[in-house]
């Protein structure tokens, strides 16, 4: 996880989920997890020897992604070491918490519920507006609730309960409901959020691990459009990027810059997936859209967001098209003179568009394969230049 100006997200929000999934959740920058549609969000606290410690208080929490992609681990300084929290898409249709103990004394977790209006438990699954919402290993140990935000003021103040925990319902205010576990030194805590409507008995121990999940999605960076930049922090905003437009293609309602992405980096069968959720507004936003000519500086102004947009002002960075005409990066950054650049399968209305470069001393060689019938222009490198080849090979004196 690179710690540059480009570096994924933190104190942000970023997407969890699985592709093909019902739902996805958000999780942001202190670890606060609000599943899409559910009305309802789970924060958490932990109690350590010196005292309770809360996110959103406390000038110690870092926030990183698993090797760039949607696995949100919140770490919080505890004495000794870390209470770590990770996020991330479980299966189709659930999401996974996780809670590890990285310090070497105990500490207790509190799973903190707050915006339902009714809570129960059945065993160690929690009941949610009437639906299963949360199932972990066994029960809480201890617990505590309000309906006016002074759940942490009975925790801290030793008010919490550890009788069998009491269904709860509030129609006038919300609940705020915190449920204790105590987690023993170097050891992980799991628990799994059911993002469908729908809910079957889960196996804990069968869902994959944060290793695993991050594994899987960059597997999943090699469909589509690839792109290999000189900069390596930059390239970590892409990478993580694209995970998360996956992602925000599934959203119950997508934005018309998503989907614009989604067609733009190869992502088809998710396009039309999201295309048919836009509404009609967005369609016509999306549908109306102009090709156009980014430049560097554009890009950078936009990786700080690492969101969709950024990935459309990328792409037309890196390629363009005007009726017949494929046209390759408009300018070329001097601190990048010397460095190569990797562009497979960009979609375009002629079919898909690779090329690469390579430097020999001042000179640039183009490598390039585009489709039967495009003209190929490079004008950040030499705009007298073109070929109507399909496939080639030259070299370039780069002006400037």
């Amino acid at each position: 996880m690179t710690n540059s100006r480009f570096g994924p997200r933190a104190r942000g929000s970023n997407l969890v989920g699985v592709l093909g999934g019902d739902r996805v959740a958000s999780v942001d920058g202190f670890g606060t997890v609000r599943p899409e549609r559910a009305g309802w969000e789970l924060m958490w606290w932990i109690g350590a020897d010196d005292r309770w410690h809360f996110p959103e208080q406390e000038a110690a929490v870092r926030q990183t992604l698993l090797d760039g992609m949607p696995v949100v681990c919140t770490s919080m300084r505890v004495p000794g070491g870390d209470a770590v929290h990770r996020a991330y898409g479980g299966t189709t249709t659930a999401a996974v918490v996780e809670i590890a103990n990285e310090s070497p004394v105990p500490f207790v977790f509190g799973l903190v519920v707050r915006g339902a209006s009714h809570l129960a438990t059945e065993g160690p699954v929690v009941v949610i507006d009437g639906r299963p919402a949360i199932a972990g290993a066994r029960a809480p140990a201890r617990w505590a609730l309000s309906t006016d935000g002074t759940t942490s003021q009975v925790v801290t103040g030793g008010g919490a309960r550890n009788d069998e925990f009491t269904p709860q319902r509030s129609r006038a205010a919300r609940l705020e409901a915190a449920l204790l576990f105590p987690v023993a030194h170097h050891t992980v805590l799991r628990f799994v959020l059911p993002l469908g409507p729908s809910y079957s008995d889960v196996v804990i121990a069968r869902f994959p691990d944060a290793d695993q999940v991050a594994r899987g999605w960059r597997a999943q960076l090699e469909r589509g459009m690839r792109v290999e930049l000189p900069d390596p922090s930059l390239q970590t905003v892409v990478d993580t990027a694209r995970a998360q437009l996956l992602l925000a293609g599934q959203a119950w309602m997508p934005d018309s810059e998503v989907v614009a992405a989604l067609e733009d980096w190869g992502n088809d069968s998710e396009a039309r997936s999201a295309w048919s959720r836009l509404g009609m507004l967005a369609r016509r936003k999306a549908a109306r859209r102009a090709p156009g000519r980014g430049s560097w500086d554009d890009v950078r102004g936009r990786a700080a967001a690492g969101d969709a947009r950024f990935l459309n002002v990328l792409r037309s960075a890196l390629v363009g098209e005007a009726a017949t005409t494929i046209e390759l990066l408009h300018d070329w950054p001097a601190e990048w003179r010397g460095l190569p650049l990797d562009v497979r399968s960009a979609p375009t209305r002629l079919g898909p568009v690779s090329y690469s470069l390579r430097w020999h001393d001042e000179r640039v060689a183009l490598l390039w394969e585009v489709p039967a019938g495009a003209t190929v222009r490079i004008p950040g490198f030499d705009p007298e230049w073109s070929t109507t080849e399909p496939r080639g090979e030259t070299l370039l004196v780069p002006s400037g």
